[in-house]
């Protein structure tokens, strides 16, 4: 382990560095007969680690339980020996590791499908060929690049050759458009090729790669750098001439605090003179409609705006809007002397060099050190191009940050509350080269002057914000307005269903209806009550799905956990984040995603959809929020 901070040298210098729990593993494996008798998850029991001495020694006294790193089914390699590890007993070296009956596997995960220890890929070639009733070439390629990324396919060489005709049925008529060509013709290996180039684009989007699955063919080089820079390209590929009449409606929307926000941001773009600002407002404010009014001015004259947020929520508001930490490659485990993931060269740190203005939206509840390890990833980036970038924020790029300290704050583990303002924005050394701004007028109440209970609302949520509510300086109880409280009656579900969706059975194909109402639960329990009564009361054909519960192959004493565990009581298990065992799902309801699966196509976690089609393997859906709401997607 090391810091960012610490002199590369001195790190490789370091004496056994080369020696870990690990190599020493397999060194004592081929030194004592008696240590060939365990896996590396049983070693603790008994044999102990001497740090200092950086070697196994047979345990004298008490009983250890090993436990391996855990590492997740996306890490490719890495998880598949931890797999083996729990299995293979007293290897010397990893090619033993890899070696199942006397043959030598040329992977862990070949060694894994050897041992029975990774299921087939049955439901993913039957989702591809369902989905192919109603689904485009291109949907099919987002399909099949959301299965390498998320569904652990065990041979995707097989998925690959067995489906690449449904996943390219599309290209050669593109092909034709583009080129103005109607007699072209393209070989298979050709038409495979370019459907392989868009599969890697899409997988490149998610920071993955075709090379990562060994069995996978790569397409052909010289399509990938006809591309040139993919993210670059991203950026531009905007239509001109729509921006810039949207940047002329918006404009004439702006109020007087507005406007002088946007002045001074669009100067300091257009005189390349960098520097922070901070817009502080309230939800209403209209902090969203003046970021759309900068990126469509920017984005009509060519040029480039990274429009990031703190949550996927509020990144699918943004046109083109990720989140800071996909954008950024911003660590999960950050500290006070971290840097991003932007490697110098690459193609992000090229985006990065040539970017006019950064928007970071919902700032206050992200903690200090990502802005100022994405502050030192600028600086370090743009030091070759510019070597007074160094002495500037963010490497002398304008930046806009925003949001409401009202609101949440960052999320510190077991933190007191000293330890959680310690950790904000304002807080950081950048925060003294901040212009900041406020919004104090609430746009959507101007909009509807004459709506007095939104009026008293937004007044009464505001002294909330502010703690006017209560002369207490920590907790306090705030009693909610009687016209907020839906009556208590004798079936409190019905009473809250009747409140948010009035005549649902007649209402529920119009999309606009269900975009506008949403129930939101404290628990998931009730989430599971409202759903099921709901859907109850839907007249249309239902898909029930069931989860494929069971305990690893590769878990330690399998045999026994199968008897304490049987599969029943793997399903009465309920997880936050996680769907039920049973999920129940009707056309024409609406869902809503649990996990990022490609925020460029506007699926992030919570973005909201429509069924419309519904199979044994894979369902199709219509996107109802956030910036690409009409879009359909497949979801295995």
């Amino acid at each position: 382990m090391f810091d960012d901070s610490d002199y590369l040298d001195n790190v490789l210098n370091q004496p056994n560095i080369r020696k870990t729990k690990f190599t020493e593993w397999m060194k004592t494996n081929a030194l004592y007969e008696e240590a060939r008798e365990l896996t590396y998850s049983d070693f603790p029991s008994k044999w102990v680690w001497h740090n200092k001495d950086k070697e196994w020694k047979l345990r004298k006294q008490r009983l250890c339980v090993g436990r391996i790193f855990y590492s997740h089914p996306g890490s490719g390699e890495r998880f598949y020996l931890r797999m083996l590890l729990n299995i293979v007993k007293g290897p010397r070296s990893f090619e033993e590791i890899r070696t199942v009956n006397s043959v030598l596997y040329p992977t862990f995960k070949s060694a894994c499908y050897a041992l029975g220890l990774l299921d087939d890929d049955k439901e993913w070639h039957e989702a591809l060929n369902h989905a192919s009733y109603w689904a485009s070439g291109k949907q099919l390629r987002e399909l099949f690049a959301t299965m390498l990324i998320f569904c652990e396919v065990a041979d995707p060489y097989k998925l690959w050759i067995s489906n690449w005709k449904l996943l390219s049925e599309d290209i050669l008529q593109r092909e034709r458009r583009i080129l103005r060509y109607n007699d072209l013709h393209l070989s298979d290996s050709q038409l495979q090729d370019y459907a392989l180039c868009d599969i890697e684009r899409l997988l490149n989007k998610n920071a993955r790669s075709l090379r990562e699955f060994e069995t996978m063919p790569y397409p052909n080089t010289l399509l990938l750098s006809q591309s040139s820079n993919r993210l670059l390209q991203e950026e531009l590929d905007y239509d001109r001439v729509v921006l810039a009449e949207e940047h002329i409606k918006l404009l004439k929307g702006l109020n007087y605090e507005q406007r002088k926000i946007y002045d001074a941001v669009i100067g300091s773009v257009i005189e390349k003179k960098g520097g922070v600002f901070f817009v502080y407002g309230h939800g209403g404010t209209g902090k969203t409609y003046l970021w759309r009014t900068l990126i469509c001015r920017l984005r009509s004259e060519g040029k480039i705006v990274i429009a990031v947020a703190s949550s996927g929520i509020a990144a699918l508001l943004l046109p083109g809007g990720r989140t800071a930490h996909s954008r950024f490659q911003i660590l999960i485990n950050i500290t006070d002397s971290s840097t991003c993931g932007i490697k110098q060269g690459s193609q992000l740190a090229n985006l990065m060099a040539r970017t006019d203005l950064i928007i970071w939206d919902e700032a206050p509840m992200t903690h200090r050190n990502c802005f100022e390890a994405v502050d030192r990833s600028l600086r370090d980036i743009l030091r070759f191009s510019d070597p007074q970038s160094e002495e500037k924020p963010f490497g002398g790029k304008t930046i806009v940050l925003g949001g409401d300290f009202r609101q949440i704050l960052p999320v510190v583990s077991k933190g007191r509350r000293e330890e959680i303002v310690e950790a904000s924005v304002n807080r950081s050394s950048l925060w003294k080269y901040c212009t900041i701004f406020t919004l104090t007028k609430n746009m959507r109440l101007e909009q509807n002057p004459d709506d007095n209970a939104a009026k008293e609302f937004a007044e009464w949520i505001l002294k909330i914000g502010e703690g006017e509510l209560d002369d207490s300086e920590g907790e306090a109880l705030i009693k909610i307005p009687s016209d907020l409280l839906i009556p208590h009656g004798t079936h409190p579900i019905n009473d809250i269903v009747d409140a948010i969706y009035p005549e649902l059975q007649t209402k529920y194909t119009d999309a606009k209806y269900l975009e506008d109402r949403a129930i939101l639960a404290p628990t998931n329990d009730a989430v599971q009550d409202i759903n099921d009564y709901i859907i109850d009361l839907i007249n249309e054909g239902e898909e029930t799905y069931l989860s494929a519960d069971s305990i690893c192959k590769a878990a330690s004493n399998i045999q026994d956990q199968e008897l304490m565990y049987p599969v029943e009581f793997l399903n009465s298990l309920k997880f936050p984040g996680i769907p039920n065992h049973k999920l129940r799902l009707k056309v024409g309801i609406p869902i809503m995603l649990l996990r990022n699966l490609n925020q460029s196509a506007g699926l992030c976690n919570g973005t909201r959809l429509l069924v419309t089609q519904l199979s044994k393997w894979v369902l199709e859906a219509k996107i109802i929020s956030g910036t690409h709401v009409g879009h359909k997607v497949f979801i295995p």
